[in-house]
C-alpha cells in the first residue's frame, strides 16, 4: 500500500526530527520553515521548501499532500484561517496546540472538558481550535505539554530568576520524542477528528520541580513569589492518549544531558 504524503509545516526543534522520523519510515514528506534553510534540510536529505504562512499562496504541492502536520506556535487567528482557508475541508490535520489552552484553577480536567472562560488560558489557541474543528472533519489537535529533550528543559530558561508566578501550579511537561510518537500514531492509527492531551503523568508544584531540577544542574534555583495554594490547581489527564494512542510517557524529574 502505498504511504500518504505528508507536509510538515515548521519544521523546527520538533519538526526536524519528526521529518527523519518519517523518512526513516518510508513516508514521501515535505518540510517548510519560514525562512530559507535549503542548505540546513539538504544535508540532512530533507525535502523542503520555505513559506510564510501567515502572507504567502499555498504553493499546490502542499496543498494536495495527503496529511498536513501544522507545528508553527501560536500565531492570531487571522493569519491561521489565511492558511487554513486555502486548504480543502476534507484534508486530513494534525495541529499541535498546547496544555496552556485550560485555564488556571480548573481542577481535574480532560479533552471532553468545556472552556468557557479562556482569560486565565490561551484565546488565540481557544479561538484557532474552535475554528478547525468547525472548518475540518479530519482536524486531529494535540495538546502538548511544556516541551523538554535534547539539550531544552525549561529550567534552563528559569536558572536564576526572580520573582516568578506560578509556585503551586503543577507541571505538565512532555518530552519531544514522546510528540514525534503522538503524532506517528495517530497517522497510523487513523484517529482523525480527535483531540489528545499529550502530557507526562507527573504533577509535582512547579516551584518544587524547577528547584529540585535546577540543584541537579547546578543551577541558580528560581525565586518564587509568595502564592497561596489552590485546591482547584488545574491538572490535565491523560488517560485518551494512553488508551487510544498507546502513549507511554517518560519522567520529566529523571530528564538529564550533559551539555549545561
Amino acid at each position: 500500500m502505498k504511504k500518504e504524503f505528508i507536509t510538515i509545516i515548521g519544521a523546527g526543534w520538533l519538526g526536524r526530527p519528526l521529518c527523519l522520523s518519517f523518512l526513516a519510515q518510508g513516508f514521501e514528506i515535505l518540510a517548510t520553515t519560514a525562512h530559507d534553510k535549503s542548505e540546513e534540510f539538504a544535508l540532512d536529505g530533507i525535502p523542503y521548501t520555505s513559506i510564510d504562512v501567515a502572507t504567502q499562496v499555498i504553493p499546490d504541492k502542499i496543498i494536495n499532500s495527503d496529511v498536513l502536520i501544522y507545528l508553527i506556535p501560536p500565531l492570531g487567528v487571522s493569519h491561521v484561517k489565511k492558511f487554513f482557508d486555502q486548504i480543502p475541508a476534507d484534508k486530513k490535520i494534525i495541529f499541535a496546540s498546547s496544555t496552556s489552552v485550560y485555564g488556571k484553577n480548573m481542577n481535574e480536567v480532560d479533552e471532553d472538558s468545556e472552556l468557557f472562560d479562556c482569560s486565565t488560558g490561551s484565546p488565540i489557541l481557544f479561538e484557532t481550535e474552535n475554528y478547525l474543528r468547525k472548518r475540518f472533519s479530519n482536524a486531529t489537535i494535540l495538546r502538548f505539554g511544556g516541551l523538554y529533550g535534547d539539550k531544552r528543559h525549561p529550567v534552563f530558561f528559569l536558572k536564576g530568576k526572580e520573582e516568578v508566578t506560578g509556585a503551586h501550579e503543577l507541571t505538565h511537561l512532555v518530552e519531544r520524542t514522546e510528540c514525534i510518537d503522538a503524532i506517528t500514531s495517530v497517522l497510523k492509527k487513523g484517529f482523525w477528528g480527535q483531540t489528545f492531551n499529550i502530557v507526562s503523568d507527573l504533577r509535582m508544584p512547579k516551584k518544587e520541580y524547577y528547584v529540585m531540577m535546577a540543584e541537579k544542574f547546578n543551577l541558580t534555583p528560581p525565586k518564587y513569589n509568595f502564592y497561596e495554594r489552590s485546591f482547584k490547581e488545574t491538572n490535565i489527564k491523560n488517560t485518551k492518549s494512553k488508551i487510544l494512542l498507546g502513549m507511554k510517557y517518560s519522567d520529566p524529574s529523571e530528564f538529564y544531558t550533559s551539555s549545561v
